[in-house]
């Protein structure tokens, strides 16, 4: 188990150097997964992890469907739909690559994601333990205290925690995740019905906060 911020699933990320594709400005969209809230280095490696099993021929229009979805897997959390909308317009290996996961995983892997956005492959043997946000802010991370009085808000995948009398706002799926600090303690979560239900976890003296999904047995 990671002891700082980070996801579970990207223990084993896409790994390489992009191509240059004429009409697509890697440098610019880098950058704009950064601001995004992802990270430009897992974006470079995810697209040229997908490059590298695109046929020669590949389209640059084939290339920025599979920057979309590289940059989902950078952990923009923006592109997680339409990600999964287009992942059927790219040749399985290549959106396999490109997310660092088996092409014999990729349809179980599109399909889950529909209705659980922290699936992947290996969550089962980590428990259903997906990924850890916050951290000790004397090493790098976002907090001075530790985070109690977790709490899910109504929105997919997102959940409320206090910090000393700071409250913040946690969104999050498999590959990415964001922390903002609210002005208030927001309203609790109603009923989000069936599904499976998504916990924000808290420890006693750990600055972590975990977002957990129980596994069905």
């Amino acid at each position: 188990m990671i002891r700082r911020p980070g996801h579970l699933a990207d223990t084993a990320p896409p790994t390489g150097v992009p191509t240059d594709v004429p009409g697509l400005d890697l440098e610019r969209a880098g950058l704009t997964v950064e601001a995004s809230g992802g990270s430009a280095e897992r974006f470079r490696h995810a697209l040229a992890a997908g490059q590298a099993a695109l046929p020669a021929d590949a389209s640059t229009d084939l290339v920025v469907t599979l920057a979309g979805i590289a940059g989902w897997r950078a952990g923009v959390l923006g592109l997680r739909d339409d990600a999964l909308a287009h992942l059927a317009d790219v040749p399985p290996p290549v959106a396999a690559a490109a997310l660092g996961i088996a092409e014999s995983d990729l349809d179980a892997f599109a399909e889950r994601q529909r209705a659980d956005r922290f699936w992947w492959p290996g969550r089962r043997a980590q428990r259903g333990y997906v990924c850890a946000v916050g951290g000790f802010a004397g090493l790098g991370g976002a907090w001075t205290a530790p985070p109690v009085d977790a709490r899910p808000l109504d929105d997919d995948g997102s959940f409320a925690v206090r910090t000393g009398e700071r409250w913040w706002r946690v969104d999050a799926d498999v590959w990415g995740s964001r922390l903002l600090a609210l002005d208030r303690e927001p309203p609790t979560a109603s009923d989000r019905g069936t599904g499976p239900t998504a916990s924000l976890l808290t420890f006693a003296e750990s600055y972590l906060a975990w977002v957990y999904v129980p596994e069905a047995a």
